[in-house]
């Protein structure tokens, strides 16, 4: 997996525990950017396969599996290359399965891949004796197919890496003159297909701000396959003078983008994927500390409760009101969560305590705690 949230959490969530002084082993594919996370932390054994097809792939997780040593095996993604084999070889490990969302949701995939996608998310919930769930959706999902589990199941939402969450005033304030006094809002996300419903209402509120008479601009910030395809429709739908493509922000720099905005937009209506899920940008946005305008949906309304500005799903008039309001909330900032609530060390503790009250963690220093992905 790569170019993923579960790829982050895998990264994040070994890199916390094996400072935190579990012993944690991590197998992953031999890829150039596992190995260059994964240098310079003794803390992690890691451990490299090589990718192919799928049935070698399941082999590798199987001889690391036989080496039967763990005390808990934490398996991160969904398809058949995260199944794991568990047979005579190891038979009392427990297996804790990730489950950050369902991809048969998305509604854009065709039936016979939803239909593949769903048999593999049952198995999944078949076979592990645990489970950590990104949202509630999922973990009543799980629940209802599993109800004996009782505390065998963890709410474990996504985060954000507070090494990466840094400001530098000194890109704020030349983002800020960029600007030349207008106010401006912030939508990050991906510029692919998959989001087209998010960005094409970024760009019908771009056409209404414009059509009141308001001066504030739309800095769109992201790359993606499809830029010229959005960038063609933001020109047809006259919204180019409102909207600013800033192309991809590198990590590092994301903070300090948000922190130059005066509101940061996130489109997210409650499509049964969406309700599903746990978006990692919404913890960027409530680490940036600005004033939040979203949809009432899922994990989003659950991380920012009242603090956010909700408007009714797809009605553009009222999103440009309550961006219009949260201008108007001069040093007002958002919801003032605590960064550390926010991040992958807070998700870390209690995974920790969490794998202790199964007693899944390593009695001794030679056990180990493993991730595969």
């Amino acid at each position: 997996m790569r170019d993923h949230a579960g790829q982050h959490k895998l990264y994040f969530i070994a890199d916390a525990l094996g400072r935190r002084g579990v012993p944690i082993s991590v197998l992953v594919p031999d890829r150039e950017e596992n190995r260059a996370f994964l240098a310079n932390k003794p803390h992690i054994d890691a451990h490299f396969y090589t990718p192919g097809n799928v049935a070698s792939d399941l082999r590798s997780k199987a001889r690391m599996l036989a080496r039967n040593e763990w005390s808990a095996v934490w398996v991160v993604g969904v398809g058949l290359r995260s199944l794991t084999l568990r047979g005579w070889w190891a038979p009392g490990v427990p297996i804790v399965k990730d489950f950050d969302e369902f991809p048969s949701m998305i509604e854009s995939f065709g039936p016979m891949r939803r239909a593949y996608l769903r048999w593999i998310e049952r198995r999944m919930i078949r076979q592990a004796d645990g489970f950590t769930c990104a949202s509630a959706s999922i973990e009543a999902t799980v629940r209802r197919h599993r109800p004996r589990l009782r505390q065998r199941v963890l709410r474990l939402p996504v985060a954000i890496s507070a090494d990466e969450h840094q400001v530098r005033p000194e890109l704020v304030a030349r983002l800020q003159t960029a600007a030349g006094g207008r106010p401006v809002l912030v939508y990050v996300g991906s510029l692919n297909r998959f989001y087209e419903d998010q960005i094409d209402e970024v760009l019908r509120l771009a056409t209404v701000l414009r059509r009141r008479g308001s001066n504030a601009t739309i800095r769109i910030l992201g790359g993606g396959p499809d830029a010229d395809y959005f960038k063609a429709k933001s020109a047809q739908a006259e919204a180019a003078a409102t909207v600013e493509w800033a192309g991809h922000v590198d990590r590092a720099d994301l903070a300090s983008h948000m922190d130059a905005a005066d509101v940061l937009i996130f489109p997210f209506p409650a499509t049964p994927f969406n309700v599903s899920r746990c978006p990692t940008k919404a913890f960027h946005y409530a680490a940036a500390n600005r004033p939040v305008v979203t949809n009432r949906t899922g994990e989003v309304a659950a991380l920012f409760g009242e603090a956010a500005l909700y408007y009714p799903e797809h009605d553009v008039d009222v999103l440009a009101d309550r961006c219009a309001e949260a201008l108007r909330r001069s040093g007002r900032t958002g919801h003032g969560r605590v960064l550390h609530d926010l991040t992958w060390d807070a998700r870390a503790e209690t995974l920790q305590t969490w794998l202790g009250d199964q007693g899944w963690l390593p009695l001794r220093a030679a056990a180990r705690a493993t991730v595969m992905a």
